[in-house]
């Protein structure tokens, strides 16, 4: 749209259409976030600023609103909740604002991924910090009898199995998805949903999908805050990742296994 009129709001929804197909069943974004994200962005359109400079806006934001959250000042939680919510706005904004003015380019996606993964990398460290800050903010203060340190530890377990299962993906992806879907065509080799699957399965996916994305993640810990039941957030997503990346590692090894022995019986595919 360089060199004409404006786009409209309109325009912005429809450069969008493409990333229906990902987040048709993400509930948190699709209903609060974009449409929000949507307005942020017209406004950006005509401030002028550029997808990059929103990239490296919305990682200051969130770098702000995380010290906030750690800075042991009862009065900057809501403020670092809010801070963090206007973090992942931006992390909309960006994307949208690039594929609206026509302006993607691998520099935009790596800051877009750099400024985001960031913030979410330390993200349950900055939860179990939060509550070793504001312990009334636990149900259980004391770690189950194991001392204050206990939610600090379940946090930095969170952040490790998160990265685990993140890692676990990626290196499925580069190194053994090409060759199982060579094994199995018209099979889904990367954990997309095919069109075969059955309705509970399909149900599982996308519910999954939902608890692993940062904005379910933010609006449970605004849950948890206000009720003060950070540590009950904390040791669900410890066991949750913890069992996703248990079972995500033997479904791979048991492809790498079909694989190997594909590859020795008859040769490379």
């Amino acid at each position: 749209m360089r060199g004409g009129a404006a786009p409209t709001l309109s325009d912005i929804r429809h450069a969008h259409r493409e990333r229906h197909g990902y987040e048709r069943y993400l509930v948190v974004n699709r209903f609060l976030f974009r449409p929000v994200g949507f307005v942020l962005t017209w406004v950006a359109v005509h401030v002028g600023l550029t997808s990059e400079a929103v990239s490296w806006l919305s990682g200051m934001v969130g770098l702000i609103g995380c010290a906030a959250l750690v800075s042991g000042d009862k009065a900057l939680q809501p403020a670092g909740l809010a801070v963090l919510f206007l973090f992942n706005l931006l992390d909309c904004v960006d994307g949208d604002l690039a594929r609206t003015l026509k302006t993607r380019n691998p520099y935009g996606a790596f800051l877009d991924s750099v400024c985001g993964g960031i913030i979410d990398l330390g993200f349950w460290a900055v939860v179990a910090i939060l509550g070793f800050r504001h312990p009334e903010l636990f149900r259980y203060p004391d770690g189950f009898g194991q001392g204050a340190l206990f939610w600090l530890g379940v946090g930095g377990g969170t952040c490790f199995l998160a990265v685990t299962l993140g890692y676990l993906e990626r290196t499925y992806v580069e190194l053994l998805v090409e060759a199982w879907e060579r094994l199995h065509p018209g099979r889904p080799g990367a954990g997309a949903s095919g069109g075969e699957e059955a309705g509970p399965i399909l149900v599982a996916r996308h519910l999954l999908r939902n608890l692993r994305v940062r904005e379910t993640h933010y609006v449970l810990l605004l849950i948890a805050w206000w009720i003060h039941a950070i540590d009950v957030l904390l040791a669900a997503y410890l066991v949750f990742y913890a069992l996703h990346a248990f079972l995500v590692l033997v479904l791979y090894a048991r492809r790498g296994r079909a694989i190997k022995a594909a590859w020795l019986g008859g040769g490379e595919r």
